[in-house]
C-alpha cells in the first residue's frame, strides 16, 4: 500500500502530466508484473510495491486528465456564460455579497477543450435568497480558477483544483426554476442551511453561533479574526474546527450507546451479548451522520475515512494489524483526493493518529493520568516539525492546554451544545441562556489560557530538511526508553528550533516583486533589513496583503519591517497598509503623498535622500520641485544598488518624469526595472528604456485585468529593444538575488510549477 502512495505523490510533483504512450507502458508494466508474481518470479513484497506504484501513478494521472478536462482554459480571459444547475454545499455570506458552489447541468456556448462540471459564483447585491438543492438559470461571467502565487502563502490554485473547481465567476442575471430537490443529498444540504437559518434566529451572541455552526455544521465563516487568534496561541484550532476529534467523539458516544443497548440484549437474549456489531455500528452510524451534517468536506472525509478503517475489520471479524489499517486509510483518502499531500490537515491528522499509535504500541502506559500526558506528548512532538513547516508557528504550552481542554470538549463542551440546541426547541429563550453562558466559559478559558504578544509561541519557518530530521526525531523520542535515543533525537529536534540563518548576505539584497493581483508590492531584504514598496490594493474591506504580503513576510522570519514606503495614495498601492502596521512593527513610513502624509504617521520620500544598510544603498532619485496635481506623478521612485546590481522601482509615474529622471540622472543602467504604472501607455517611454536598457523589465499586473496592462505597445517596444519581461499574472511573484556573483531572475511559478497550474 505504500507503493500506491508514493505513486499518487510522484505525479502530485510533476510538473506535466505523463503522455498517453507513456500511460499505456506503465499499464503494460503493471500486466507484465502481476504475471510474473502469479509465476512466482517476484516475492510478495516487492510484487505488491511495484504494482502499488505502477497503479498509483496510473491512477493519479488518470484522474488529472479528467479533472484538467473540465477545467476552464487557465489562459482564457472571462467571457459571459449562461449556466444551468444546482447550487450546493452552504452559502458564504458576506457584506453585500454571496458566495456559492454550482453544479453545471448545461451551459452555452460551448467550451472547446473544457466541459464545465462545478463552478465557485459570488452574487453581489443579491436579490434573492440562494438556498442549497436549488436550481438556477444564470448568466454569468466566468474566468479562469487562478491563483496569485507567492512564497509561504496558500497555494488558491492547487486548493481550487483539488476541491475540483472548474472556473469562477459572478452573476449577471437570475433566474429561479424550482426550489431543493428530492434527491438525498440536496435534501443533506437543504437542512444544513436549515439548521444555520434557524441558529441565526436564536438570541445568540455571534461568538456563540459561529462557534456552533463551526462544531456542528463544519461552517467555519462566522469566526473572526480574533477568535482564530487564541486558537491558534493555544493550539487548539482542533477543537472548534471539525476533525478527527470530533469523528473519534461521535464514534465514542455511538460506541457507548451501543455497549448500553448491548448490556440490555445480553439481560433480555443471553446468547447475543458478544455480538460485536452492537457497539461498532452505532460508533460508525453516528460518525457517518456527523460527517454528513457537517457537509462531508475533505477533513471530515479524511476523519471518518480513518475510523472506517479502525472499526470495520472488526466488524467483520479481520484481524488486520493496526499500522495495516492506518495504511489502508492512508491510500483510501490519497485514492479519493490524489492532492491531499498539498493540504496540511492531510499531514496533520495522519501524523497526530501515527505519534498516537506510536505511542501506544510502544510506550504503553498503565496509569491513566500519566497515559494522558503521554499521548498528549506524543502528539505534540508528532505534530511540531509539520506545524512550524506548514503554519510557521507552534503554541508550547498546547500540549498542556489540551490535556484539559480535550476532556472538557468530550464531556462537557459537546453534550451541554447538543443539550442546548435541544432545549432550544423546546423553549429558546433558556437554550439560547445556556449556550451563550457555556460558550462564553469556553472562550474565556482559551482567552485566560492565551500567551500574551506571543509569547510561548515558537515562530519559525523551516525549510523541508529541517522538517524531515525533525520528524524523524519525533518518531525517536516515542520510540521505548531502553533504547538509549533520547539525547540524539532532542539535538535533531534543535535545528527547528533555532531560526536558520540569513538567507542573504553582507553587500547583497533579494528582492520579491509579490504576486498582488492589479496593484504592486515589492519587498526588499539585506542581511538584516527589510524594506517594503507598496502594499497591494484592498477590495471591499479585505486586503490582498493578508492572503500575500504577510504570509510571505512571516515565512521569511521577518517580525518588523525597517522601512515600508507608500509610493502614493491609490489603493492598489496604499491598501494593504493597515493589516501590515497591525501585523509587523514599521520602524520607519514614507510617502510621496501628501493625503498619505496628512492621514498618517508618514514622512516625505526626500528627492536626493539616500541611506545604506548591509552594503546596499537605498536612494530616492524622483525629481525635486515637482508641482504636480497629478497622484502618480507624485510616487516615490526608489533605487536599490548592490557593488554589483541594481533594481529600479518607479511607482506609477508617467513618461514626463521618466524624462526628467534620465535629465538629473544621465548614464543610470539597472539590471531590473519596475515597470511604472504596471504598463500603462502613458509610462515606460522608448527614451526611458533605451537610457536604462534593464536587463529584465517586471510588470506587476492582474490577469486579464480592466485597463489592459501591460499595453500591447509596450510589449511591442519591450520586443524592439529586444527586453526581457516578467508579468506577475504569468510568473507569480518574481524573486530577484543581487549578490556579487551574479544578478539572478526567478519566476515562483517556475519553482513551484506543476501539471495544473496556470502558465
Amino acid at each position: 500500500m505504500i507503493g500506491i502512495a508514493l505513486g499518487v505523490l510522484l505525479v502530485a510533483w510533476l510538473p506535466r502530466l505523463i503522455s498517453f504512450p507513456t500511460l499505456t507502458l506503465l499499464l503494460t508494466l503493471l500486466l507484465l508484473c502481476l504475471l510474473l508474481s502469479c509465476r512466482g518470479f517476484l516475492s510478495s513484497g516487492v510484487r505488491i510495491q511495484i504494482a502499488g506504484l505502477l497503479f498509483g501513478v496510473i491512477y493519479a494521472t488518470g484522474w488529472g486528465y479528467l479533472n484538467l478536462s473540465q477545467r476552464m482554459p487557465m489562459d482564457m480571459p472571462a467571457q459571459e456564460f449562461s449556466v444551468s444547475g444546482t447550487v450546493t454545499g452552504l452559502p458564504q455570506n458576506r457584506p453585500a455579497m454571496i458566495r456559492f458552489s454550482f453544479d453545471v447541468d448545461h451551459y452555452s456556448p460551448s467550451l472547446p477543450g473544457a466541459d464545465l462540471k462545478h463552478l465557485q459564483l459570488s452574487w453581489y447585491h443579491p436579490e434573492g435568497e440562494i438556498v442549497p438543492g436549488q436550481q438556477w438559470l444564470f448568466k454569468v461571467r466566468l474566468k479562469p480558477p487562478r491563483g496569485l502565487m507567492n512564497p509561504g502563502s496558500s497555494d488558491y490554485e492547487t486548493r481550487l483544483f483539488a476541491e475540483q473547481i472548474n472556473a469562477r465567476g459572478y452573476l449577471l442575471s437570475a433566474r429561479l426554476i424550482r426550489g431543493p430537490g428530492e434527491s438525498g443529498a440536496q435534501q443533506i444540504a437543504y437542512l444544513r442551511y436549515r439548521i444555520a437559518e434557524w441558529l441565526s434566529q436564536l438570541s445568540l451572541t455571534d461568538r456563540s453561533e459561529a462557534t456552533i455552526r463551526a462544531l456542528l455544521l463544519g461552517d467555519k465563516q462566522g469566526l473572526k479574526d480574533d477568535q482564530w487568534r487564541v486558537l491558534r496561541q493555544t493550539g487548539t484550532v482542533h477543537l472548534v474546527v471539525i476533525s478527527g476529534l470530533h469523528i473519534a467523539i461521535a464514534c465514542l458516544i455511538g460506541y457507548w450507546l451501543g455497549s448500553l443497548v448491548q448490556w440490555l440484549a445480553g439481560r433480555v437474549l443471553p446468547g447475543q451479548a458478544d455480538i460485536r456489531a452492537y457497539r461498532i455500528v452505532p460508533a460508525l452510524l453516528l460518525a457517518s451522520s456527523y460527517a454528513l451534517l457537517a457537509g462531508f468536506s475533505i477533513p471530515t472525509q479524511r476523519a471518518l475515512i480513518m475510523a472506517l478503517s479502525m472499526l470495520l475489520p472488526g466488524l467483520f471479524n479481520r484481524h488486520l494489524g493496526i499500522w495495516t489499517r492506518f495504511q489502508l486509510a492512508l491510500v483510501i483518502v490519497l485514492l479519493l483526493q490524489p492532492l491531499s499531500f498539498y493540504q496540511p490537515g492531510f499531514w496533520l491528522s495522519f501524523a497526530a493518529v501515527g505519534a498516537l499509535l506510536l505511542s501506544t504500541t510502544t510506550n504503553p502506559v498503565s496509569y491513566r493520568l500519566k497515559a494522558v500526558v503521554a499521548t498528549q506528548w506524543s502528539v505534540f512532538l508528532g505534530l511540531f516539525p509539520l506545524l512550524l513547516f506548514w503554519l510557521g508557528q507552534v503554541a508550547l504550552i498546547a500540549p498542556l492546554i489540551n490535556i484539559v481542554a480535550i476532556p472538557l470538549l468530550t464531556f462537557i463542551l459537546i453534550p451541554g451544545v447538543v443539550l442546548g440546541v435541544l432545549l432550544c426547541l423546546v423553549n429558546a429563550e433558556l437554550g439560547s441562556a445556556l449556550l451563550n453562558g457555556l460558550l462564553n466559559q469556553f472562550w474565556l478559558l482559551l482567552q485566560v489560557c492565551a500567551p500574551s504578544d506571543g509569547q510561548a509561541m515558537l515562530f519559525s519557518r523551516p525549510a523541508l530538511l529541517p522538517v524531515l530530521l525533525g520528524g524523524l526525531a519525533a518518531i525517536l523520542l516515542n520510540l521505548p526508553r531502553w533504547m538509549g535515543v533520547g539525547f540524539f533525537a532532542l539535538l535533531m529536534l534543535t535545528v527547528l528550533i533555532f531560526p536558520p540563518e540569513q538567507p542573504v548576505d553582507q553587500g547583497d539584497f533579494r528582492a520579491t516583486v509579490a504576486d498582488v493581483g492589479q496593484g504592486l508590492a515589492v519587498l526588499i531584504e539585506t542581511s538584516s533589513k527589510a524594506v517594503l514598496f507598496d502594499t497591494g490594493a484592498a477590495y471591499r474591506g479585505r486586503s490582498t496583503a493578508r492572503f500575500t504580503l504577510i504570509p510571505m513576510l512571516e515565512s521569511r522570519n521577518i517580525s518588523q519591517l525597517d522601512r515600508l514606503i507608500i509610493s502614493h495614495k491609490d489603493n492598489d498601492h496604499a491598501g494593504g497598509y493597515a493589516d501590515l502596521a497591525e501585523t509587523f512593527t514599521v520602524k520607519a513610513l514614507d510617502s510621496g503623498s501628501p493625503a498619505i502624509r496628512r492621514r498618517l504617521p508618514a514622512q516625505p520620500c526626500v528627492p536626493g535622500d539616500s541611506w545604506e544598510w548591509d552594503g546596499v544603498r537605498f536612494s530616492y532619485i524622483q525629481p525635486a520641485g515637482l508641482k504636480q496635481t497629478n497622484e502618480n506623478n507624485r510616487s516615490c521612485v526608489l533605487l536599490v544598488q548592490s557593488e554589483n546590481c541594481s533594481i529600479l522601482i518607479p511607482g506609477d509615474i508617467e513618461s514626463s518624469v521618466e524624462q526628467q529622471i534620465m535629465n538629473t540622472h544621465p548614464g543610470l543602467h539597472v539590471n531590473w526595472l519596475v515597470a511604472a504604472h504596471h504598463g500603462s501607455r502613458f509610462s515606460s517611454s522608448a527614451e526611458w528604456l533605451n537610457g536604462l536598457r534593464p536587463d529584465w523589465v517586471l510588470f506587476s499586473s492582474g490577469f486579464d485585468n480592466p485597463y489592459g496592462h501591460p499595453a500591447r505597445e509596450i510589449i511591442d517596444r519591450l520586443q524592439l529593444l529586444k527586453l526581457n519581461w516578467l508579468n506577475t499574472s504569468d510568473s507569480g511573484a518574481v524573486i530577484i538575488q543581487g549578490s556579487a556573483d551574479h544578478c539572478l531572475t526567478e519566476s515562483y511559478r517556475d519553482q513551484k510549477k506543476r501539471y495544473w497550474s496556470a502558465g
